[in-house]
C-alpha cells in the first residue's frame, strides 16, 4: 500500500483529487472532501470506485489516472527502500576499506617487517563490485530542454522519466539544483551515467536559449513569435512550420478566485478590466463588498503572454500596476486561494485550492468552464496549446527520439497524468444547445464527437500544424474501431456574405475529407453551415479563428 505521507504530499495526485472533486461535484455529489482523499485510503477508494463506474469518460480516466499515480509513488517507495539498503551497504564497506587502509599504511611505515595480508574474504564477492570507483566519469547530458514554467514544473521531468524508462535507462530519479526552476533528470543507460537538463524559466527564455545553442529544445506555452521566427531563420530554418513546431499538449487558462467568491461566471471584458483596474471593488459585479486584489505571472511566463494576448490586448488594457507577479505557478494559485478578494490566472493544473471561473467571449458565445473536451476541442475561449519547438535541422537523435515519444499515444499518455489536455482522441455526446441549427441536430443525433477540430492558418485554406498531426490520430483511432462512420461538418466566421460562407465551410470541410482519404478513411458525409454555431466571439481574431473550424463525429 502506498504511505499516506505521500498521498498528501504529491504535488500530482493534489491536482488529480482537485479534479476529481470537481467533476463529481458537477455530477451532482456533494460535500467531496478534498483533504480526506488525500489522507483516507478508504474514503479515497469509496470515490475512485464510484469514478470508476460512472457513466462518464472524464471521471472514469481520472480514476484511472489517480490509480496509475499511486502505482508509481509505491514503485517510487520500493526503489527508495532499495536505495537505503545499498547505500548502508556502501557505507560500512568504506568504513572497512579505511579502516583496512590505516592498517596497510601502519605495516608499510615500518611496524612489521612483512607487509600485512589483505583479508579478501572479509568483503563478500558478490558485492565487491559495488564500491565505487574513483575514476567514474561525469554524467553525459543527452539533451537540454529550456523554457516555460507551466510545461517545465512537472510534465517535462515526467515525460523525460517515461522516456528515459522507454530506452531501457534504470536507477531514474529527478534531481534538484539550488535554483528552484533548474533540475536534471539522471539515469543509467547501456551501462553509462546520463541526464536531461531542464531549465523552467519562462516561454521566452527557451528561444533566446536556442539563439545561444544552449539549449537542444524550446518549451513554450505559446506559439513563437514573429520576431522569433525571424531571429532564428538562418541557423534552423522557419520553426513555425511543421517540421519545427509539435504541439506537446493542451491547456485551459484558468481564471480562479477565493474559494468564498460568490461570482460563478465572467467574459473575458469583465476579466480585462478586473486585472487593469478599471474594476477596483467586487460589489461593481454583485459580489462582496471587498477590493480586487490582482495575481499575475511574470513577464518570461507564456502563461502571461497568453493571457495578454487573449484577454487584456484584444479590450486594448495593461495589467494594472499593483498586480503581484510570480515565477511560479503553484505558488501563484496557493496565494490566491488564502487571499479574500483575490483573483489570478493560471494553467489549468495548477488550481489546486482555488475557485474555477466559467469563461465566456461575450455576443451569442455561451459561458463555459474548461474540461477535457472543451480544452481538447479548443471551444474553451481560453484553452491554449503547449509547444515543443526543435529545429527541424537537429543532429541530436536523442533530442529527436524524446520529442516524437512526446507525440506520440504513450507520451500523451503521461500528459494526462500531470492534469493537462493530451491529444489523444476520445468521444463525447456534447448536449444539444439553442444556438445549434435544426439540420445540425438531426444530422448528429445519435453521433459521438470526436475531441478534436482541424483548423486552418489565419487567412488559407492550410490545415495548421496540429490539424496535419490530429489527421494521423483519427485515422489510428479508427483503425481500433473499424465499425464507425464519419462525418465532416464544417463552419467559418461570420466575415462576408452567408451564402459564400455556407459554400467556404463545406469546402473546408471537404479539404478535411481529401486529406483522410489519403490514410484510407472514407467519410460517410461532408457538409457546411456557415457561421452559424460560433464557439467564441466574432469581434476578435482569435475569436474568428476557432470559429473556423471542422467538426469531426462518428456514428
Amino acid at each position: 500500500m502506498v504511505q499516506e505521507q505521500k498521498a498528501l504530499t504529491d504535488g500530482v495526485l493534489a491536482d488529480l483529487f482537485w479534479k476529481l472533486r470537481l467533476r463529481l461535484e458537477a455530477e451532482g455529489q456533494q460535500d467531496i472532501d478534498i483533504h480526506q482523499l488525500r489522507k483516507d485510503a478508504a474514503y479515497r477508494e469509496k470515490w475512485l470506485r464510484h469514478a470508476a463506474a460512472a457513466d462518464n469518460q472524464e471521471l472514469n480516466s481520472l480514476s484511472a489516472a489517480i490509480r496509475q499515480r499511486l502505482k508509481e509513488l509505491n514503485q517510487t517507495i520500493g526503489e527508495e527502500n532499495a536505495a537505503s539498503s545499498k547505500n548502508k551497504y556502501a557505507y560500512w564497506l568504506a568504513g572497512a576499506a579505511a579502516v583496512l587502509a590505516a592498517i596497510g599504511i601502519f605495516v608499510f611505515s615500518g611496524a612489521s617487517p612483512q607487509p600485512a595480508a589483505v583479508p579478501v574474504a572479509a568483503t563478500p564477492v558478490s558485492k565487491r563490485a559495488e564500491i565505487p570507483q574513483e575514476t567514474s566519469k561525469p554524467a553525459q547530458t543527452l539533451f537540454r530542454i529550456h523554457g516555460s514554467n507551466t510545461v517545465g514544473e512537472k510534465l517535462a521531468p515526467q515525460l523525460v522519466k517515461d522516456f528515459l524508462k522507454s530506452q531501457g535507462a534504470t536507477e531514474i530519479a529527478l534531481k534538484k539544483t539550488d535554483v528552484e526552476v533548474e533540475k536534471y533528470v539522471t539515469a543509467m543507460l547501456d551501462g553509462e551515467s546520463v541526464q536531461v537538463e531542464i531549465h523552467a524559466h519562462g516561454s521566452s527564455t527557451g528561444f533566446a536559449d536556442l539563439n545561444t545553442e544552449s539549449t537542444d529544445i524550446a518549451m513554450s506555452s505559446r506559439r513563437i513569435k514573429g520576431e522569433e521566427v525571424a531571429q532564428l531563420a538562418d541557423r534552423y530554418g522557419d520553426l513555425s512550420q511543421v517540421n519545427g513546431e509539435h504541439v506537446l499538449a493542451l491547456d485551459g487558462l484558468a481564471v480562479i478566485v477565493h474559494p468564498a467568491l460568490s461570482i460563478q461566471e465572467m467574459n473575458t471584458a469583465t476579466i480585462a478590466d478586473l486585472f487593469s483596474g478599471k474594476i477596483q471593488n467586487w460589489k461593481s459585479l454583485g459580489g462582496p463588498d471587498l477590493q480586487v486584489k490582482r495575481f499575475a505571472r511574470d513577464e518570461n511566463s507564456g502563461t502571461w503572454d497568453t493571457f495578454e494576448s487573449l484577454v487584456l490586448k484584444p479590450n486594448k488594457l495593461e495589467l494594472a500596476t499593483d498586480a503581484v507577479r510570480f515565477e511560479s505557478s503553484n505558488a501563484l494559485s496557493d496565494k490566491v486561494s488564502v487571499t479574500p478578494g483575490a483573483i489570478g490566472f493560471i494553467g489549468l493544473p495548477y488550481v489546486r485550492q482555488s475557485k474555477l471561473i466559467a469563461v465566456s467571449e461575450g455576443g451569442e458565445a455561451l459561458p463555459v468552464f474548461p474540461t477535457n473536451f472543451t480544452v481538447s476541442t479548443e471551444d474553451y475561449p481560453l484553452a491554449r496549446r503547449l509547444y515543443l519547438y526543435l529545429p527541424a535541422t537537429t543532429v541530436n537523435h536523442q533530442a529527436l527520439a524524446f520529442v516524437n515519444f512526446a507525440s506520440s499515444h504513450q507520451g500523451q499518455r503521461t500528459v494526462e497524468t500531470t492534469g493537462l489536455i493530451s491529444q489523444n482522441i476520445e468521444t463525447i455526446r456534447p448536449p444539444v444547445t439553442a444556438n445549434l441549427p435544426d439540420d445540425y441536430i438531426n444530422t448528429t443525433r445519435g453521433a459521438e464527437r470526436l475531441s478534436v477540430n482541424i483548423r486552418f492558418e489565419s487567412g488559407s485554406n492550410r490545415i495548421d500544424n496540429k490539424g496535419q498531426r490530429d489527421l494521423g490520430r483519427i485515422a489510428e483511432f479508427l483503425s481500433k474501431n473499424p465499425d464507425r462512420r464519419v462525418m465532416l461538418l464544417g463552419f467559418t466566421d461570420n466575415v462576408g456574405d452567408p451564402g459564400a460562407n455556407s459554400k467556404l465551410s463545406a469546402d473546408r470541410a471537404k479539404l478535411v475529407g481529401l486529406e483522410i482519404m489519403k490514410l484510407g478513411i472514407y467519410p460517410t458525409l461532408i457538409t457546411g453551415y456557415g457561421d452559424a454555431a460560433p464557439v467564441a466571439s466574432n469581434d476578435s481574431e482569435e475569436g474568428r479563428y476557432r470559429n473556423r473550424r471542422v467538426e469531426v463525429w462518428v456514428i
